[in-house]
């Protein structure tokens, strides 16, 4: 949970040394972040599964899914 709430705040330019000063550096820091998750959220199912432990896998599903939703109904609420 702490990854995607990192990630999230990197793609927003909330964490110190990602802040975008122009859209090129926004655009090209939302991408970096879009990779690391998607290669997190596709390394730990393709790992879980090979290893057989599928309920688990549906837990790193749900976790990495939920957390950035839920985040942004967080700063969208306040």
């Amino acid at each position: 949970m702490l990854l995607c709430g990192v990630l999230f705040m990197m793609m927003i330019g909330g964490l110190p040394g990602f802040e975008a000063t122009t859209r090129e550096q926004e655009t090209s820091a939302r991408i970096l972040a879009g990779q690391i998750f998607g290669g997190w959220l596709a390394g730990g199912l393709l790992l879980l599964f090979m290893l057989g432990m599928t309920r688990a896998s549906f837990s790193h599903l749900a976790t990495m899914l939920f957390t950035p939703i839920a985040l942004i109904l967080i700063l969208m609420l306040l």
